[in-house]
């Protein structure tokens, strides 16, 4: 194939902006054929799937749009959500998809901390094109959201500041909810189950990869916990059948009433954890887990409208 020259490319460029203005179609032409050539190179990207039951799903039409939605009252008060103009997404159901985020979140879309500490903080919204138009219409309402939370943090936070109720450090980040938040108003936490504690050399290759209970030592392969594990991960119950909690470890609950727990591998970034994508350093816990991916679940239901989860475990 004949190279595409520069001035050829920017005449191609030129005739998608007229034919997107003919159309009176801006919005859908701008969000469905973006590229990084035309909108720069992203300051964040999204991994994920969307998901939905059999009877949400139109065979014929298997098309779902996704938006980026803000919560300016932060992670507390998160019943208002505003979708940040620009990251309209198509996407489609049961596949894989990437979605690159341009532009930092606008002043709006900010919430301040007591402290005046800043951070923004959204799920993604998933709705159907009813009308074909490649826009989100008044009457296209969202029927589905991601459970993770993407957090903007423009600087580090405090563990008072950050909605993880842990220090954060500046960037972008995907986070397991509910989020240990950090108490407002003078108001004191809610106790909750006290973590055992793992000072043991138990020679575990805790979070390494594995496809038997054998390749963990005295730990046990996990597939799926609270998601799946793909490859395996070598993990240790709590509690532990030899008695073993090892150093460097942290413990990750299920919700109640569930007490199925684990110890994983603690780290401070991801590439402490050694482990490919979805694999990361979860801010929400400090712990290794296949956490890095959006999942979009298209249900019907509406958000929960705090992403707060008092003294919960994420999930």
């Amino acid at each position: 194939m004949a190279p595409v020259s520069t001035e050829g490319r920017a005449v191609s460029l030129l005739l998608r902006g007229l034919v997107c203005m003919l159309a009176g179609a801006v919005l859908a032409c701008g969000e469905t054929l973006v590229d990084e050539t035309y909108s720069g190179t992203p300051l964040f990207t999204l991994r994920g799937r969307v998901v939905a039951p059999s009877d949400y799903v139109d065979e014929e039409d298997a098309e779902v749009f996704l938006m980026v939605l803000w919560s300016p009252g932060g992670a507390a008060n998160a019943d208002k959500l505003v979708p940040q103009p620009g990251t309209l997404r198509r996407m489609a159901f049961f596949r894989s998809f990437e979605m690159h985020l341009f532009d930092e979140p606008g002043a709006g879309f900010l919430y301040t901390t007591p402290s005046g500490a800043r951070y923004a903080i959204a799920r993604l919204g998933g709705f159907r094109d009813a009308n074909g138009n490649g826009r989100k219409d008044d009457s296209e309402l969202f029927e589905g959201y991601s459970q993770n939370a993407l957090i903007r943090a423009p600087e580090a936070l405090s563990a008072s500041d950050s909605p993880t109720g842990a220090p954060l450090s500046a960037g972008w980040h995907l986070v397991s909810t509910p989020l240990m938040c950090p108490p407002s108003g003078g108001s004191q936490p809610t106790p909750g189950p006290v973590d055992p504690v793992a000072d043991g050399e138990c020679g575990v290759p805790l979070g390494a990869g594995c496809k038997k209970d054998a390749d963990c030592g005295m730990g046990v392969c996990v597939l799926n916990f609270l998601g799946e594990w793909g490859g395996g991960a070598c993990l240790i119950p709590e509690p532990p059948p030899n008695g073993c909690r090892q150093k460097g470890s942290v413990l990750l609950r299920a919700p109640s009433p569930d007490t199925t727990a684990y110890w994983i591998k603690a780290c401070a970034v991801s590439e402490d954890c050694g482990r490919l994508h979805p694999y990361q350093c979860d801010q929400q816990i400090r712990g290794c887990r296949p956490s890095a991916e959006a999942v979009v679940d298209i249900n019907g239901r509406d958000p929960a409208r705090s992403f707060c989860g008092g003294s919960g475990p994420p999930q």
